[in-house]
Formats: structure tokens, C-alpha cells, sequence
């Protein structure tokens, strides 16, 4: 095979190069360089092509090193090279290629999603040896890594940072650390805070060292901080560190479960302690009295999945940990409180917060989220419907394969429980193959000129009621049985429908558009009730058209004529329902209709 040289000459490659040289040329790839960086001017150059030949070696091999390297010693000017984003005609003025603008807008958003991608794989370097991540932002991160850049870094990505590793690096006496500490405390504001209330600020987002000299460091330039943001608390920088330094050992002293009451410190042991710390001068006895009392009935403590930061890489810093209750698999329901973490897309649950390794792995990769039927349940199923892919670690050692189809938690509170569904349903959508084809989309959507149409998940709020009916459609006169569910928000107030309840969930859980229509209930105008042979028809009336629906269920009629009531504010002012038959409808509105309809709604 012969290959061109650029003052037209020819040199011959072995066959088993061939291919690969063909596809090297027609892709254009530069020396040192993926293929999303390539010449996007579409002009040669002899380092461009030169790179060309050389990615050659790989396949071919050294024995042709010198024979490129003397092809490209010449000075004569290279000849021209076709780029990936030009097209071969359009110098004839056929076809059409990208331009060049659009061509390093490519490249540009190709180095940031590079940076990006290696800004967050420096975290897990930072939760095993902090240095090693400053020295991989350097190199992979585009970043020049001052003390500036990384506390900005570390306050970045602080969720995903192991605590305990943040405070033994800012704790450092390293010179580079002290000042990263300094930039660090930049971040955060303490205009018109309380000292304790700053320091609480700033100890939830890392925990403190444990040698004194690592503490004194870091109160001594949080103390700088604190007068800084405000210059009128306190006569000299001193005043404030001292206190602060004070406020850690209350705090210690007051929690501590080791030492008997009678040996705490009181408050006059306390006031006593801070007598001449602010230039020669006592601090105000009333400041000293409320921050005595604000310590001993709330502790400074870090956030409950800081607090037991396990010293295993995976569990550092998960997205979310916390304490749950878990339903038994028997007939007989029994509920046990377990320490859940989130992490990595997989939830693990250990029988003790302190436990090093978790008493059941539950991978998310084929897992369905949802709210149970309880207020504070959370509801996890396999995707498939088969049994869910779960590792039980057992006492003697040995892992046991799950044979369970759900398992179903329980949240403290409500809101707890909203921040653990949205949590987990986000860590089920990391899939290595989906991010790829969304960066492939968005390269082709640059390359072809189109805009991202491309629409974020629906998130709704849980549903006001739901339930099946029976309707029948605009065009297609048969009735069908259907899953409805109202959401409401602040703005809006929709029915949705669907062919099974199956698909009413994935779209609460995953935000799917899985619905076969929907109604905006804000325009209904009218509703009235009608009798149909054994069924009664309940129509929603807009300015467009009236809906119909049907059941042969009084309790499921009542139910929902209380929910479109309420539902729809054209109604509010009307009389609730007009009938045109002498049907009369129970009002003890007990009628939701989980199961109450008759088949599976498809």
C-alpha cells in the first residue's frame, strides 16, 4: 500500500497496516489526541500531519520511525489535509461542511466535559490521599491548582468529599494548606452572625481534626474570618478565637457521655473562663450566658451521615445515609431500624451506623423507586418484575443471593422520605452506555445545527388521588378502562390517564411520559351525572369538549366527584353536580378506587 507523502511522493506500508492507515487518514486523528480533538480548521500543518503517520506506529511499528520522521524534514510547505468536519467537495462547491466556529465550539465543549469528568474523579483521590487529587486536577482537570482554585474545588464538590479528610487537610501545616484554608474560609459569609452560629456553620462542612494543634489552626483563621465579615464584634482577632476555642471545649465537655453530671462545666465556670479575652476586656456577660445555654440544649455536631463516615472509600461521603425502618419478608409485619447509605447506585443497610461492612447490598441498575401506601413508606421493586438483585452478607461470612421482589422502608418524615425517593431514583439513572449516547446526541446535535429539544424528566408531586374509571373517547366510542391520577401543584391542577397503574408509577418514579392523555381540570366548566344501563356516566364539560367517564360503583362516583370539586376552581361557585337522572350518589367519600376497578386497565 502506498502512502502520500506531503510533497506527493509515496511510501510503502506493510498489508497489515492497510486498514488501519485508511481509516487514519480518512478520520484525520492528531498526534496525542482523542478523536473528538481534531483539526477543526481544516488547514494541514506539519505537526498535524505528521501526527497522522505516527499514530501509525501502533500497528506497523518502529522500523518506519525514520522514514516519517525524514518525510516531514523538508521545509516545503505541507499540502493541504481534509479535516472530518469539511467536506471533500466544497472546494468545488458541492456539498456543505461545518465551519470553523462550529468546529472549535466542538473542541471547546469537548475539553470541558473532559475537565468536568475530571474534576469529579478527583474526588474519590482526595477521599484516599488528598495530595494525589491536587497533582491529578493539575494534570487532567485543567486547573492550576493554587490554594485558591482547590478550596474552590473542595467547596464544589464538599457533599461528595469525605469530612474527616477535609478537616486533617485544611488542619495541615503545610504552607500550601494553610493558605487553601485561608481561601477556604472565603467562601463563607458571617456578616451579622453569632460567633457560636458561625462556627456551627462552618464545623457541618467538615469535621475537626483531632490534634490540638490542627484545631488551634484552624480557630485561629476562622477567627480572622469572623472579625473580618464583622469588624464591630470584637476589639481584637484574639477575643474571638479564644471563644471559639472556649465554645469546643463546652461543647465537648457538656455531650460528653463519659463525664458524670456533677462535673460538667457550669456557667459561671464558663463566663469565668472568658473573663479579659478581647484586648484586656470581658465579653458581654449576656452574649456569654446565651451562648452557654445554646450549646448545652442543642450540641454542634456535623450531619448525621458525616458523623459516621465510615474509613471504607465507598462509603465516604455518600449521596445520602441515614436510619430507616425495613419491612420483614413474613406474614407477620415486623419492622426493623437499619443505617441505610446511598451510594455509587446501590443502597447498602448495616445493622450498626459504626459497622464497617453492610448487611445487604441492593444494586438500583434494575430497580423501580416509589412511595408505598403508608405516608412515610418507600417502596422498592424489580424493574422487570422478577425478583430483585440483592447481596446479603451473612454472619458467618459467607454472601447470600436475595430471593426478594420488593422491599419496603420507612422514612421518620415525610420530607425525609420525598429526599430519599428523589435521591435514589437520580442514582438509577448513572448508567455509563446513557451518558454516552447523550454526549454523542449533543456533539450531533452541534454538527447538524440543532437545537437540545431534548426535555428534562416530569417531576410531579404526589398524586391527590387515583384510581380506575372507565372512559370513553372523543373519536373511538368504546369505553376503556383507565388509571387516573390528579396532581396538583400551586400553579396547575391535571388528570392524567394511562393503561395500567404499572405506568402511572413509572411516571411518578421516573418521570417517563407514560400517560395516554391528560386534562387540565382549571378549565372544566361544568359536571354533571347521567345514568347509562348499569353504569353511570360522570361528564367534565370544557369549551372544547366533554369528557366522559363511567363506573358501576356509588363510593368510587362519590369519591370522585369530591376529588374534581375540590380539583377543578370553575366548580367552587357552581352546584357541585347536575344530574340527569334520579341516581343519587353516596357521600361518605370512601370511594378510592385502588383496585376498585375490574382488570389490570390495559
Amino acid at each position: 500500500m502506498l502512502a502520500r507523502r506531503a510533497d506527493g511522493g509515496t511510501v510503502t506500508l506493510g498489508d497489515e497496516a492497510e486498514s488501519s492507515q485508511r481509516w487514519r487518514i480518512e478520520r484525520q486523528v492528531p498526534n496525542g489526541e482523542e478523536d473528538d480533538d481534531v483539526d477543526v480548521d481544516g488547514e494541514g500543518n506539519k505537526d498535524g500531519e505528521r501526527g497522522v503517520f505516527v499514530g501509525l506506529l501502533k500497528v506497523v511499528g518502529s522500523n518506519i520511525v525514520e522514514a516519517l520522521e525524514s518525510l516531514f524534514s523538508s521545509s516545503e510547505p505541507p499540502a493541504r489535509k481534509t479535516s472530518i468536519y469539511s467536506n471533500p467537495d466544497e472546494t468545488s462547491g458541492r456539498g456543505r461542511g461545518i465551519s470553523k466556529a462550529m468546529g472549535k465550539e466542538i473542541r471547546r465543549k469537548s475539553m470541558k466535559m473532559r475537565n468536568a469528568k475530571a474534576r469529579k474523579d478527583a474526588i474519590i483521590k482526595f477521599n484516599i490521599k488528598p495530595k494525589t487529587a491536587i497533582e491529578y486536577l493539575r494534570e487532567h482537570g485543567g486547573m492550576i491548582c493554587n490554594p485558591r482554585e482547590f478550596a474552590e474545588w473542595i467547596y464544589e464538590f464538599i457533599e461528595s468529599l469525605s469530612k474527616k479528610k477535609i478537616g486533617e487537610f485544611l488542619g495541615n501545616t503545610d504552607e500550601f494548606n494553610v493558605a487553601t484554608l485561608k481561601s477556604f474560609l472565603q467562601f463563607h459569609d458571617f456578616t451579622n452572625l453569632k460567633l457560636d452560629d458561625a462556627l456551627r456553620q462552618l464545623l457541618r462542612t467538615f469535621r475537626l481534626p483531632g490534634e490540638a494543634q490542627q484545631i488551634d489552626r484552624i480557630l485561629e483563621k476562622f477567627a480572622e474570618r469572623f472579625t473580618q465579615c464583622n469588624p464591630e464584634s470584637f476589639r481584637c482577632e484574639d477575643g474571638a478565637y479564644v471563644l471559639a476555642f472556649s465554645i469546643i471545649m463546652l461543647n465537648t465537655d457538656l455531650h460528653n457521655r463519659s463525664i458524670p453530671e456533677h462535673k460538667k462545666m457550669k456557667m459561671e465556670e464558663f463566663i469565668r473562663n472568658n473573663r479579659g479575652i478581647d484586648d484586656g476586656q470581658d465579653p458581654p456577660r449576656e452574649m456569654l450566658e446565651r451562648i452557654y445555654m445554646g450549646i448545652k440544649e442543642d450540641e454542634i455536631v456535623m450531619n448525621e451521615s458525616d458523623m459516621y463516615e465510615s474509613d471504607v472509600v465507598t462509603f465516604i461521603a455518600p449521596h445520602k445515609a441515614g436510619w430507616l425502618d425495613k419491612k420483614g419478608k413474613g406474614t407477620i409485619t415486623k419492622w426493623k431500624r437499619h443505617w441505610f447509605v446511598l451510594a455509587d447506585s446501590c443502597l447498602y443497610y448495616f445493622l450498626k451506623a459504626t459497622d464497617d461492612d453492610p448487611r445487604c447490598i441492593i444494586p438500583l441498575d434494575n430497580t423501580r423507586v416509589g412511595r408505598g401506601e403508608g405516608r412515610l413508606e418507600i417502596k422498592l421493586t424489580s424493574a422487570d418484575g422478577l425478583v430483585m438483585k440483592t447481596a446479603k452478607n451473612l454472619p458467618d461470612g459467607r454472601m447470600e443471593i436475595g430471593d426478594r421482589k420488593e422491599f419496603i422502608l420507612r422514612a421518620a418524615s415525610s420530607e425525609d422520605r420525598e429526599t430519599w425517593v428523589k435521591l435514589l431514583q437520580s442514582n438509577m439513572d448513572r448508567s455509563p452506555v446513557a451518558k454516552a449516547v447523550a454526549q454523542k446526541q449533543m456533539v450531533d446535535n452541534i454538527v447538524n445545527g440543532v437545537e437540545d429539544l431534548t426535555l428534562p424528566p416530569i417531576e410531579l408531586p404526589p398524586a391527590k388521588a387515583e384510581g380506575w374509571m372507565k372512559k370513553r373517547g372523543e373519536n373511538n366510542t368504546a369505553w376503556r378502562n383507565r388509571y387516573f391520577c390528579v396532581f396538583e401543584d400551586e400553579c396547575s391542577s391535571m388528570l392524567y390517564y394511562y393503561g395500567s397503574k404499572e405506568m402511572a408509577q413509572k411516571m411518578m418514579d421516573l418521570g417517563d411520559e407514560t400517560h395516554k392523555g391528560c386534562l387540565d381540570l382549571r378549565a372544566v366548566e361544568k359536571m354533571c351525572v347521567s345514568k347509562e344501563k348499569k353504569d353511570v356516566v360522570l361528564d367534565l364539560q370544557t369549551a372544547t369538549r366533554t369528557w366522559h367517564f363511567s363506573t358501576d360503583k356509588k363510593e368510587v362516583l362519590a369519591y370522585w366527584i369530591e376529588v374534581f370539586t375540590s380539583s377543578c376552581p370553575m366548580l367552587h361557585d357552581k352546584e357541585r353536580v347536575e344530574s340527569n337522572s334520579s341516581f343519587t350518589t353516596a357521600s361518605n367519600g370512601s370511594g378510592r378506587s385502588d383496585g376498585s376497578g375490574s382488570g389490570s386497565g390495559n
